[in-house]
């Protein structure tokens, strides 16, 4: 049996169909991975290649939760703050805490991690707080849901510019080691990718594509609309963090002013415009946005056309992406690559499929798993 690279939307059929499904989203990660290589060899390129292997494993995480429940999160962004700190303070040598974080309990005190430790106690920190705010939250749907993610976010960031002792309230908190890496951001960003692939076409991501589509039928079929919701939520959230992490250990010095309405807009722009269905669609919004911010940047700080000096109005990224938002939701609003992903799938040979046409009868053809709510109610 043969294999072809192919974008689909639907369930991949069987074990194999979902195999060749996490091997597309880690091709299309192997891409970007090695464009990001040839780019990091610039030294003026290598913290924007960080910062968008960054990015987009945040992107990722939004699209693990937006796209499996269709519920628009604006408090994605909390989790990233709540990941920056926690795996930032625990990155954070012991001797700098008592110089920056006197107050510090002394548990905490006294606890410091390497880079990879500190990846997992941002994430599960953010999966914390998803699992303690989720089951209040993912009652409500549409517009209410929506709105009550905002105010996580206002909260969280809120509670992290008062909690002095922990944050230094409103002030940076400095004194994080920099140990973000090329490596440990793009093997990070593979894992998430893995991570994100499994749970979409695991039975628990067809059960929050049920719930999505067809919520009265899910729940009349024995589907729970809560825990459907809820599982995707905490592992967003766990991948979100450990994007705050990583961002932590990149700059080293942050505020909870860096976790805010900017980061928000940002996130949900990549994810629009590539597709916030899918994963291959997270990676194409987020290099989209990323090229357009950078060229703006440059036109912002001046570039030299003809002999002609030319300079844009500061801010203009900003208005690009407002405009980028537009277009694509006036003209299609699906994103890029919509729900589709990058899937390698079993294709017959040509022999086969020749002896086929000889015969007058169709080649045969892969099947395709049945519409994800219709499938998931039936379970």
């Amino acid at each position: 049996m043969m294999v072809r690279i192919a974008l689909r939307s639907d369930s991949p059929p069987g074990p194999l169909g979902r195999l060749g499904a996490t091997a597309g989203a880690l091709l299309a990660t192997g891409v970007v991975t090695l464009l990001g290589a040839l780019l990091f060899l610039a030294p003026t390129m290598a913290e924007i290649v960080l910062l968008f292997g960054i990015n987009a494993i945040l992107v990722i995480g939004f699209q693990v939760f937006v796209g499996n429940t269709g519920i628009v999160s604006f408090g994605h962004v909390a989790f990233m703050a709540v990941g920056a700190y926690a795996g930032g303070i625990a990155a954070m040598p012991v001797i700098d805490k008592e110089v920056v974080l006197p107050d510090l309990p002394g548990a905490l005190a006294g606890f410091e991690v390497g880079f990879l430790p500190a990846l997992l106690v941002g994430g599960a920190a953010a999966a914390l707080l998803a699992l303690l705010t989720g089951p209040a939250l993912m009652r409500l749907s549409g517009a209410a849901a929506s709105i009550a993610t905002l105010g996580l976010l206002i909260i969280v960031s809120n509670v992290l510019a008062q909690a002095t002792p922990l944050t230094r309230g409103p002030q940076s908190l400095f004194g994080v080691p920099e140990n973000t890496t090329f490596i440990g951001v793009y093997a990070s960003l593979a894992v998430m990718v893995v991570l994100s692939a499994w749970f979409k076409w695991s039975a628990a991501g067809l059960r929050a594509r049920a719930v999505r589509d067809q919520p009265a039928a899910a729940e009349a079929a024995g589907v729970s609309v809560l825990r459907s919701r809820l599982w995707a939520f905490v592992l967003s959230a766990f991948i979100t963090g450990v994007a705050g992490a990583l961002y932590a250990q990149l700059l080293t010095a942050f505020s909870p002013g860096s976790f805010y309405i900017p980061q928000l807009v940002l996130v949900i722009a990549m994810a629009i415009v590539g597709g916030v269905g899918g994963i291959s669609g997270a990676l194409l919004g987020t290099a989209v946005i990323t090229v357009i911010n950078e060229v703006l940047r440059k036109v912002e700080s001046g570039v030299s056309v003809a002999g002609a000096e030319i300079h844009a109005p500061s801010g203009i990224s900003f208005a690009a992406l407002g405009v980028a938002l537009i277009l694509m939701l006036r003209w299609r609003p699906s994103g890029l690559l919509g729900a589709s992903e990058v899937q390698f799938e079993p294709r017959a040979p040509a022999t086969e499929q020749g002896a086929a046409r000889a015969a007058g009868e169709e080649a045969p053809a892969v099947t395709t798993d049945r519409p994800t709510a219709e499938a998931t109610a039936e379970e």
